[in-house]
């Protein structure tokens, strides 16, 4: 049993080696995105591995956004996708407790300011109604913590679109369940709600109006309110 164990564990270090090297021919640009891989038996003659190490290898750099497979066609180096990077971000945001989510927090008040300077300058009127409706029904849920921080964490991924960067838009849209989570844990009394939706209806203002310093400012306010409000309730 003992040598089964160590077998495995050789097995596994041996596959990690294998994805650091790969990895790295990938990442610096030696394996163009697009380019078809070596077959695994090339792979197996070149590491010095079994097929069942090469493929654990392939596996993991595939379940990383760095390979794609085409069935009868072989392994190919994945080209750039938003989706590679919103399914990690997904997955993180999942994963992550505690001090970590905390630090989440910090990232979401970045992103999500400089998201509401450029929806003040991007977002068409199309966002901008859509911006206004979501303040509209957070005002029919106050006091219903399930609707209401739904209906939260939407205007926060509609200001996101409306800010015309993908990448933002794809990051926030990525940590909407876990924002959701945050949000509903993170409710007071009735005016703790009334504020939230004044503080929100200054960022739309400022949005409506085309002024990205003002946005840009009411998020960041809102935002530290908010990431203050959950760490008083996680340390009573």
């Amino acid at each position: 049993m003992y040598e089964g164990i160590h077998s495995l564990g050789a097995m596994s270090r041996r596959s990690h080696e294998i994805i650091a090297e790969l990895e790295a021919e990938v990442l610096s640009g030696k394996i163009l995105p697009g380019a078809r891989l070596a077959s695994e038996e090339k792979l197996c003659e070149r590491f010095g591995a079994s097929r069942t190490v090469i493929r654990e290898a392939l596996q993991q750099l595939r379940g990383r956004g760095l390979l794609r497979a085409t069935k009868g066609s072989g392994t190919y180096i994945a080209d750039p996708s938003l989706d590679s990077l919103t399914m990690a971000m997904e997955a993180y945001a999942s994963l992550v407790v505690e001090a970590g989510f905390r630090e989440l927090i910090d990232f979401r008040i970045l992103i999500e300011t400089e998201c509401a300077r450029l929806a003040a300058s991007n977002a068409g009127e199309a966002s901008v109604t859509q911006l206004r409706t979501i303040i509209q029904k957070m005002h029919k849920v106050k006091g219903v913590r399930v609707k209401f921080s739904a209906a939260d964490i939407a205007f926060h991924v509609a200001i996101a679109r409306g800010s015309g960067n993908r990448i933002y838009a794809g990051v926030l849209g990525a940590m909407e369940r876990r924002c959701i989570d945050y949000a509903q844990k993170n409710r007071g009394d009735i005016d703790w709600y009334s504020g939230v939706i004044d503080e929100h209806e200054q960022i739309f203002q400022a949005i409506a109006d085309g002024q990205p310093d003002q946005a840009a400012a009411a998020m960041r306010r809102h935002l530290v309110s908010s990431k203050r409000h959950f760490l008083d309730l996680e340390g009573s």
